[in-house]
């Protein structure tokens, strides 16, 4: 029997992406280090729970025998849960956006191979869309010498304590200069941006395009440049952002906004010559779509290896699933 294995899986968006796969009819178990909570968030979901704890990897064997997909929705200190899935010849997902965590897996590319397995890496928003939309700004504009990547998410959205902890970690100290204006959708208005270390920008220059820069925005009227100033100053601090990542859940000033700007360059000092556009609502459920159709999907790719979600498909191979969470899509060149 095929068994999909969501590591992390009673976390916010590992329920989300259970969800999905149980409605779709797979096979599901969540995985954690909490057994009992896992057994209860399954139930609920329809599907079954079971322990499985990062940090001893003695309680892997079991849920991993019977697994034929396994998505890891943390961010691992190591690869050697991936090299575990790997050698067993099961298909490997992980949505995680830090690049060290995916450098990592991508040193397993000759172990898939050998196995005649496939482990797929950017898998979400950002990384993720991100990549396909990247890729297409190239197929319209392959004189293109460098791209701008923008992510903007939405204060009003219900975000993980995971994910906000994360994404207060990487807020650097935040200089004048750093902040630039970006236009996202059919906004009149541009907002600002910050340099952020989302994982797309390096995988993709790794294979072989031009400069690619990710700025992160937030939709929230409170958001100025003096505010994201503030905000990444108290991140900086331990204190403050564990006080901020207790109290963000609970300060839903703003929208649940979700969208994605890409602009290609042809010339560094003038206008985009190519912009696309990703506009949707809540990002965990994107990123939940996204990685169920990838493990859907994954079950019969023919590829092996290590690879990125952009090795694989183009943004129209997933246009069903993008449309069904409302997902909408334009651009072209300017």
């Amino acid at each position: 029997m095929k068994r999909i294995l969501i590591i992390g899986g009673y976390g916010h968006v590992g329920q989300k992406i259970a969800r999905r796969l149980v409605a779709a009819g797979r096979t599901v178990t969540l995985a954690g280090r909490d057994g009992a909570k896992a057994a209860t968030v399954a139930a609920r979901l329809g599907c079954e729970g079971t322990v499985l704890d990062l940090d001893h990897p003695g309680s892997w064997a079991e849920p991993l025998s019977t697994a034929t997909v396994v998505i890891c929705c943390l961010d691992t200190p190591s690869a050697d849960l991936a090299r575990a899935v790997l050698e067993r010849g099961a298909r490997y997902i992980d949505i995680s956006a830090t690049d060290a965590v995916l450098r990592r897996i991508e040193e397993l590319d000759g172990l898939a191979r050998e196995q005649r397995t496939l482990a797929v890496l950017s898998v979400g928003l950002a990384p993720g869309l991100t990549n396909l939309l990247v890729q297409e700004a190239r197929a319209q504009c392959p004189e293109a010498i460098r791209f701008r990547i923008g992510v903007l998410l939405g204060l009003g959205d219900s975000h993980g304590p995971a994910a906000i902890d994360w994404t207060l970690r990487n807020l650097a100290p935040i200089a004048s200069g750093d902040i630039q204006p970006m236009r996202f959708g059919h906004d009149r208005r541009a907002r600002p941006t910050i340099p952020f270390d989302f994982s797309d920008q390096h995988s993709l220059m790794r294979r072989g395009f031009p400069k690619v820069e990710t700025r992160l925005a937030l939709a929230s009227p409170l958001i100025s440049p003096l505010t994201l100033k503030v905000l990444a100053w108290m991140a900086g601090r331990p204190a403050l952002r564990k006080a901020l990542t207790v109290g963000m859940p609970f300060l839903k000033i703003g929208s649940d906004r979700a969208a994605l700007v890409v602009e290609a360059y042809t010339k560094n000092d003038e206008a985009p010559a190519c912009r696309l556009t990703l506009e949707g609502r809540e990002e965990a459920e994107i990123t939940a779509q996204v990685a169920a159709e990838i493990a859907i999907r994954a079950e019969d790719m023919q590829g092996q290896g290590v690879r990125h979600i952009d090795d694989l498909l183009r943004l129209p191979d997933i246009a069903g699933a993008l449309s069904a969470q409302h997902v909408s899509y334009s651009g072209a060149k300017e």
